[in-house]
């Protein structure tokens, strides 16, 4: 006696629907929306600022697995007494889950200014450069 197909056709039908919604499931981990802004609330979004202020980087989060690294490299790219792409700073974070955004911040040293010029900061996650953000020292 032969077996009917049909049920086998449906059986394998469901499973492969069954694993593209599990795929659908799973989140690409992501780092987006970089952002420079003024201060720590990260309201007001600025690409300037003045010799004496603090840089802040605000990045949204997205799918990461817990104790994964974000982490943001500051650079001065053409400031006054800097070498050219010069790296200034690099600071990190093991991410927690929950969170949705990070933002780093960056001051001049022993409360000094800047020099005026150009600067770079870029995000990276897990040791993968994901993004940055250029801004300027007026």
């Amino acid at each position: 006696m032969k077996a009917p197909k049909t049920p086998i056709l449906l059986t394998c039908i469901g499973v492969l629907f069954a694993m593209l919604a599990c795929n659908a499931l799973v989140s690409k981990p992501t780092v987006s929306n970089i952002r420079m802004t003024t201060d720590e609330s990260g309201n007001t979004p600025t690409s300037s600022y003045a010799p004496a202020d603090k840089f802040f980087v605000f990045a949204d989060l997205s799918g990461l697995s817990a104790g994964s690294v974000v982490e943001a490299k500051w650079y001065a790219v053409s400031a006054q007494g800097a070498e050219p792409n010069s790296e200034i700073n690099t600071s990190d974070y093991r991410y927690q889950p929950g969170i949705s955004f990070i933002h780093f911040e960056l001051s001049a040293i022993g409360g000094g200014s800047w020099p005026t010029g150009a600067y770079r900061v870029d995000i990276y996650l897990d040791g993968n450069k994901v993004g940055g953000q250029g801004f300027t020292v007026q």
